[in-house]
């Protein structure tokens, strides 16, 4: 008895320490907004205009996935600041919907005001449905301009039937209530982003835009508000919205003219000389409106990420909504030469980052040293910022998670009293810089201690699904939905699943999510799901979430490529190339589980990563190190 608790007592003390560490990390939590003033306030703005419920979304007029300060409206009047979900205020109540991404934070971050609906959940609705079930004669009150005509369109079909009505207030009343303390945009200046990354001028860009729509329409305007086509069409970046190098703008395209809409306050000199030389006309922002009421153009084409109030203003009777087939879309998801040797080059100094980095953390950690999700974050950051070709932002929130925060696949990492790293569970680094080569998301997730063989045959099953989809072979003509499944298969053979998609595209110095394309059942957040084609950027990353203990995810960034097969049948076939430069941590591998050709790509893959690397850590020794003994 008195060895059993020896051996006892310092397994209870762990659990102790475990406690209270994650008491501690509670009781250091900001404690939510009070919403009941900002409730109150925007209450009595609704009964002013007749509304009975009002929907608050994330998205900004142009459907972007991060908005800039200014258009945080949902953070604002819930204090949640996922990327990902949507409130319906009604005159008693409030309601806040968001999936299994965000179900953890929302309840953390939501006061007493608010029901929580776990979208997902058995029984729960989604709010597009929940909204169908208000009273007879309610006004559900939306901002036309941050609704997107697709779904518009289906609102008002399925609240018709119910006899509700969607009413569209002329001003924001979230902003209403902001009032003088809601942050003033964003000014930093557009520039022209250069050939030697673009590898196509904006003249040509142009050209063939006109010469499609020409052809498939006639005399037409083709009408782009998604921000990430506007810069990428004219060879322009910004920064007036976080993690993405783009600018609130709008471009008409005619037979005769290029109309950019902008706040002038954006343009330097040089850059207005550079739109003239091309022929683009500048008008002010808000003139996009009357430009759509007034033109006589019989068709008008939008993307699908037009506004509702974009479709009214020029009249739902002319409009034609792009869907997948959106030109603008498909050859900006389609790398041409220099972008793609511009992701190669960027993905290989980024893996060099990395190497420090991790060389960095593993010393320090088998030193004893106390490092938190943050400072560990942070350390990585920093390095990537002194990269030449660093771009001044991140590609989107780091998520640096510990323990139980890394079965949360989209936590934010706080910025003060951030877990410490321990060597009891996986640790979880997915994180990526812009860089004006290219946009960078990588996910690594390793261990400091003995791993337990769950954790090793979850990380392997994850393995063997991302290595899976690494090596897959398939003809022109498959799309991302139909490889997803390549991806889960592994995983599937043991139970495991993941709750989001396989992965998405990759922007060019540009959206880090990026459609139509990727590999999921909405292919990309495409009403249709895409083909793959050649030239695509596609991440990589299957996962695995235990909530409560840990989480698992490997993330790699691919293009999509010619293959060269025995028979050609039916070709051509593609394949895929992996960009990423990391290597891959063998420390949770459960070689057992591996069969000889997963083992031989593993080893190859990591031995690529090292020869190539080698040269890029020159004089960082103990990079070097880590690089010839971690793999």
């Amino acid at each position: 008895m008195g060895c059993v608790a020896s051996r006892a007592k310092p397994e209870l003390d762990e659990k102790r320490a475990l406690l209270a560490q994650y008491a501690s990390e509670v009781s250091a939590r900001p404690k939510p907004v009070d919403t009941t003033e900002r409730l109150a306030k925007l209450r009595d703005l609704m009964r002013a205009c007749g509304v009975d419920a009002y929907v608050i979304g994330t998205e900004d007029a142009h459907g972007s996935e991060y908005a800039a300060p200014c258009d945080q409206r949902l953070p604002f009047i819930t204090g949640f600041t996922g990327s990902t979900a949507l409130a319906i205020v009604c005159l008693d109540a409030a309601h806040f919907f968001t999936d299994g991404r965000y179900h953890v934070q929302a309840s953390a971050q939501l006061d007493d005001n608010w029901t929580l609906h776990k979208v997902g959940e058995p029984g729960v609705q989604p709010w597009t449905s929940w909204i169908t079930h208000l009273p007879r004669g309610t006004h559900v009150g939306m901002d036309a301009t941050l609704l997107p005509h697709t779904l518009a369109k289906q609102l008002r079909t399925s609240l018709q039937a119910q006899h509700i009505t969607l009413a569209f207030p002329e001003a924001n009343l979230v902003d209403e209530v902001w009032g003088v303390e809601r942050p003033a945009p964003t000014l930093t200046p557009i520039y022209e982003h250069a050939l030697e990354y673009a590898g196509v001028d904006a003249a040509s860009k142009i050209r063939t835009l006109r010469a499609w729509l020409a052809d498939q329409y006639g005399d037409a305007a083709y009408v782009i508000s998604a921000l990430d086509e506007v810069a990428w069409l004219l060879n322009v970046r910004g920064a007036s919205i976080p993690c993405n190098p783009v600018f609130p703008a709008y471009v008409i395209v005619t037979a005769d003219d290029v109309a950019l809409f902008v706040d002038e306050r954006l343009l330097t000199h040089p850059v207005r000389l550079y739109l003239a030389g091309m022929g683009v006309s500048l008008h002010a922002y808000e003139r996009i409106m009357t430009w759509l009421r007034d033109t006589p153009l019989s068709t008008i084409l939008v993307d699908e990420r037009a506004s509702h109030a974009l479709v009214r203003a020029a009249g739902e009777s002319r409009v034609i909504v792009q869907t997948a087939t959106s030109p603008v879309a498909l050859a900006k998801a389609c790398k041409n030469d220099v972008e793609q040797a511009c992701l190669r080059r960027a993905y290989l100094r980024d893996g060099a980052a990395w190497a420090k980095w991790a060389a960095w953390l593993e010393e320090a950690m088998r030193r004893g040293a106390n490092i938190t999700e943050r400072e560990a974050a942070e350390e990585l950051a920093r390095l990537r910022a002194a990269d030449p070709l660093y771009a001044g932002m991140q590609a989107y929130d780091a998520i640096s998670a510990a323990g139980p925060n890394a079965a949360l696949p989209h936590y934010e990492t706080p910025v003060t009293h951030s877990r410490v790293l321990d060597r009891e569970a996986p640790y979880l680094n997915d994180s990526g810089p812009q860089y004006h080569d290219g946009t960078i998301d990588t996910t690594r997730t390793v261990h400091f201690g003995r791993p337990t063989a769950e954790q090793k045959r979850a990380y392997t099953r994850v393995l063997q699904g991302h290595i899976a989809l690494a090596l897959a072979r398939f003809p022109a003509g498959t799309t991302g939905a139909q490889l997803d499944m390549v991806a889960r298969q592994p995983l599937y053979q043991d139970g495991y699943n993941y709750m989001h998609g396989t992965g998405h595209g990759v922007g060019s110095f540009l959206a880090v999510h990026e459609g139509p394309h990727g590999f999921s059942s909405s292919s990309g957040g495409a009403s249709v799901p895409v083909p793959l084609q050649e030239g695509m950027a596609l991440s990589n990353e299957p996962g695995f979430y235990e909530v409560g203990h840990f989480g698992i995810r490997i993330e790699s960034v691919m293009l999509v490529r010619r293959a060269t097969t025995h028979r050609e049948f039916q070709g051509p076939w593609l394949e895929f190339e992996t960009l990423t430069r990391v290597p891959i941590s063998t420390r949770l591998v459960d070689k057992r589980l591996l069969s000889p050709k997963e083992a031989q790509w593993l080893r190859a893959y990591n031995q690529q990563c090292r020869d190539e690397l080698l040269p890029l850590v020159r004089g960082d020794r103990r990079a070097a190190k880590w690089l010839r003994q971690s793999f």
